[in-house]
């Protein structure tokens, strides 16, 4: 987890995010690095056809700049002030001090095309669980990054941080995203000083597999509790979530589902359910 990637909007949620960043990266003296991306104004103006007047247009984009300035401000004071209350060290270029460091990103265009691009070349992209459900245009760049820059992306919880990766929780169910999801979370798997893996029983779903992965653990020196979960009625999300946060877990591993489709992410109903209520930090692989 050496370099970690926030997607910022200029909004209260932002330091929730940098605050899990700069706690995820500290342990690997990590450089975590804020990026704002200005709406290009022209993306601004409604396809409204011959009726929009000159004058009308450049009105919109004129608020369009504007708004833009403001938020992207309000992103770098909040990023500034996150990173000297995590006593990291200004640095824009590798390999550097060997020490928690930041960097500041500013650019243009369409952050659900422009986040996903760069997140290519990070270890995890970070978000706040609050963010999605109080700026409108986040949850695009959310599932943008998600399923389309091959990168973990992590969710914060609204609550602060007391800990992050000293007790994780595995959300198993032997499929490619799950497989992907443990992969990515390899790092923090070393570091836990103890690892949850659960499996929720479904007709999809066979407890057995927990013992699979435990045992790949083993291989990996990570020594691991199996639980095998039986959700009944209750969502499968919710049921895991429940049970990792009963075993004092600080961190949940799942896989995510989803397709695309006409560019509108529709993710399944186990990730859908985690990304809505989990209470704990969520690192998540599609």
């Amino acid at each position: 987890m050496k370099r970690i990637l926030v997607p910022l909007t200029g909004r209260e949620a932002d330091r929730q995010a940098l605050d899990a960043a700069f706690a995820l990266a500290r342990p690997f003296s990590g450089h975590v690095e804020g990026i704002f991306v200005r709406l290009d104004p022209r993306d601004a103006v409604p396809m409204l056809g011959e009726g929009m007047s000159g004058a009308l247009v450049d009105e919109i984009m004129r608020t369009a700049e504007a708004e833009a300035a403001s938020q992207a401000r309000m992103a770098a004071d909040t990023f500034a002030a996150a990173a000297s209350a995590a006593a990291a060290e200004t640095c824009e270029r590798p390999p550097g001090p060997g020490r928690l460091t930041a960097g500041w990103v500013e650019t243009t265009g369409r952050a659900d095309e422009v986040v996903p691009v760069r997140a290519r070349l990070v270890d995890v992209v970070v978000f706040s669980r609050v963010g999605l459900d109080t700026d409108p245009a986040l949850p695009a760049v959310f599932e943008a990054a998600l399923m389309g820059s091959a990168r973990p992306v992590l969710l914060a919880p609204a609550a602060p941080l007391q800990t992050l990766g000293r007790s994780v929780a595995i959300a198993w169910n032997g499929g490619l995203e799950s497989a992907r999801a443990v992969a990515a979370a390899m790092p923090l798997l070393r570091r836990a000083e103890t690892v949850h893996v659960l499996t929720a029983e479904t007709s999809v779903t066979s407890g057995e597999s927990a013992g699979q992965l435990s045992e790949y653990l083993a291989w990996q020196g990570i020594s691991a509790k199996v639980q095998r979960i039986n959700p009944g009625i209750d969502p499968v999300g919710g049921a895991l979530t429940a049970r990792a946060m009963e075993a004092g877990a600080d961190l949940l591993v799942i896989g995510a589902y989803g397709h695309s489709r006409l560019r509108e992410m529709i993710l399944g109903g186990v990730t859908r359910h985690v990304v809505g209520n989990a209470a704990l930090p969520v690192l998540m692989a599609h």
